[in-house]
C-alpha cells in the first residue's frame, strides 16, 4: 500500500514540477519572441514612415549592387542594417526592382507577393527562412536604371534568422532544463516521499497493533462473562448464593472491559483531538492531598506506608480532573505493585515557575530495557503479573497524554528489587 503511494507522490511531484516548468519556460520563450518581434517591427514601422514621406532612392536592377544610390541618400537612409531589403511591385503585382540590405534570390521574389491583402506587418517563411515583412501601398513614380516607372506596392523586408537562433537557442535551453528537472524531480521525489511516509507508515503500524492488542484485550474478559454465564446454565436449580463465585467473577471482568473501554475512547478521543483540556486556576496541593487521603485507606489494607509532603498553597491553570486521573493512575500503579511492608512516598512542591509532583515507591521495580517502551499502549512488563493486578497497560500511555497537554514531562527512574520513582513537572501558568 505504501509503495502504491509513493509512487503516485511521485508522479503528482513530477507532474507538478513538469507543469510549473513547462510553463514557466513557455512564459520566458513568448515574452523573448514578442520582445525582439517588436523590436524589428518598431524599426519596420519607422521605415515605413520613411517611405511615406521621403524621396525614394533609385532603385536598383535585380542582381545589380544594392547600394546604387548616391553618398547623400546613404547618409539619409545609413540606420537601415543589411539584413532589411526592400521590394517594390507595380500594379499588376510584378517586381519593379529591390534595393537596401541583403540580396534577395530573383526565385524567391514571387514568394512575398502581397495581393489582395491589407497593409501590415506579417512573418513570411521563404526557402526556410523567416522574415518580418512591413507591406505599404503607396502610388509613387520611381526611376529603375534609366526609365522611370510607376510603383504601387513596397515591402520592408526583415531577414530573423539572428532572432530565430536565439530563440532556437532559448528554447533548447528550456528543454534541457525541463528534462534535467524532471530527473532531478523524480529522484528528490522518491527520496522526500520515502521520507515523508516514514511517520504515517509508523503511525500505521502502531494503529494496526493498537487494534490488535485492543481486540485481544477485549476478546478475553468477554470470554471469561460468556464462559461464567454458560456455567449458570447448568444448572438452573442453584442458587445465587451457590453460583455466586462465577457472578463475581463474570461482574469483576465486566468492570475491566468497562474501564478498558473507557480507557480506550479516552484514547481514540485524544488522538484525534476531540478532548480538550479545560484550563482553570485550581489548587494543586489539595488536589494530590485529596488523592493520597483515598488511596492511605488501601495502603493499611495492604498494608504499606503512604506518606507525602506537599508544600501549600500551589495553584496552578490546568485541568482539575485530568490531573486527578494523572494522580490516580500514578498512585494505583505504585500501590499495585509494592509489596506488604513497602513504602509509598509522594511529593509535590514549586520549583521556580513549574511545579513537581513525585510518586516513588519500593515496589518490585522496572527492568531497565523495558523502561523506554512504559508509555508505549498495551505494554506491560510482566504479561502473567499483570493479569493478576487486573491491568490493561493503557494507565500510563493516559498519564503521558495528561502530561503532554499540560506542556509538561513525566520521567520514570526504576531498579529492580529497589522501587520506581515518576517525576511529573508541569508549569504554573
Amino acid at each position: 500500500m505504501f509503495q502504491k503511494t509513493r509512487i503516485r507522490l511521485v508522479a503528482l511531484n513530477v507532474i507538478v514540477v513538469f507543469l510549473l516548468l513547462n510553463g514557466l519556460g513557455s512564459a520566458v520563450y513568448f515574452t523573448m519572441k514578442y520582445r525582439l518581434y517588436s523590436q524589428v517591427d518598431h524599426e519596420l514601422s519607422k521605415v515605413a514612415q520613411r517611405l511615406m514621406v521621403d524621396p525614394l532612392p533609385r532603385l536598383q536592377r535585380i542582381n545589380e549592387d544594392p547600394f546604387p544610390y548616391n553618398r547623400s541618400e546613404r547618409k539619409k537612409f545609413s540606420d537601415l542594417d543589411r539584413r532589411y531589403a526592400l521590394i517594390v511591385w507595380d500594379g499588376l503585382g510584378q517586381v519593379i526592382g529591390t534595393a537596401f540590405g541583403d540580396r534577395l534570390e530573383p526565385d524567391d521574389l514571387a514568394d512575398f507577393r502581397h495581393i489582395g491583402k491589407p497593409d501590415g506587418i506579417e512573418t513570411m517563411t521563404v526557402d526556410g527562412q523567416a522574415f518580418r515583412v512591413q507591406t505599404v501601398t503607396i502610388p509613387k513614380k520611381v526611376v529603375v536604371g534609366e526609365r522611370l516607372q510607376f510603383a504601387m506596392q513596397y515591402q520592408v523586408v526583415y531577414n530573423l534568422a539572428p532572432e530565430q537562433n536565439m530563440l532556437n537557442s532559448l528554447l533548447y535551453v528550456v528543454v534541457i532544463g525541463d528534462a534535467v528537472s524532471i530527473v532531478i524531480a523524480v529522484v528528490a521525489g522518491l527520496f522526500l516521499a520515502r521520507r515523508a511516509l516514514v511517520p504515517i507508515q509508523v503511525s500505521w503500524e502502531k494503529q494496526q497493533q493498537f487494534i490488535a492488542d485492543a481486540s485481544h484485550e477485549l476478546r478475553t474478559p468477554l470470554a471469561a462473562i460468556l464462559v461464567n454465564l454458560e456455567r449458570l446454565f447448568r444448572y438452573p436449580d442453584h442458587t445465587i448464593e451457590q453460583e455466586s463465585e462465577k457472578i463475581m467473577i463474570g461482574m469483576q471482568e465486566a468492570r475491566r472491559l468497562t474501564k478498558l473501554v473507557s480507557d480506550l475512547l479516552t484514547l481514540a478521543r485524544s488522538d484525534s483531538n476531540e478532548l480538550q483540556i479545560m484550563q482553570q486556576k485550581l489548587r494543586l496541593d489539595e488536589l494530590v492531598l485529596k488523592c493520597t487521603q483515598v488511596f492511605s485507606q488501601m495502603a493499611i489494607v495492604k498494608e504499606v506506608s503512604l506518606e507525602t509532603d506537599i508544600e501549600q498553597p500551589l495553584e496552578m491553570v490546568g485541568d482539575e480532573e485530568r490531573l486527578h486521573q494523572l494522580l490516580v493512575i500514578l498512585l494505583d500503579n505504585a500501590l499495585k505493585y509494592t509489596n506488604e511492608g513497602g513504602e509509598i512516598f509522594v511529593s509535590c512542591k514549586r520549583e521556580g515557575q513549574r511545579v513537581a509532583v513525585m510518586v516513588k515507591d519500593t515496589g518490585i521495580g522496572i527492568p531497565k530495557e523495558d523502561i523506554p517502551f512504559l508509555f508505549d499502549r498495551f505494554f506491560r512488563v510482566d504479561k502473567m503479573r499483570s493479569r493478576v493486578t487486573e491491568g490493561t497497560g493503557l494507565g500510563l500511555s493516559i498519564a503521558k497524554w495528561i502530561v503532554d497537554a499540560h506542556h509538561g514531562k513525566i520521567q520514570v527512574s526504576s531498579e529492580e528489587g529497589v522501587g520506581t520513582s515518576f517525576l511529573v513537572t508541569l508549569p504554573l501558568k
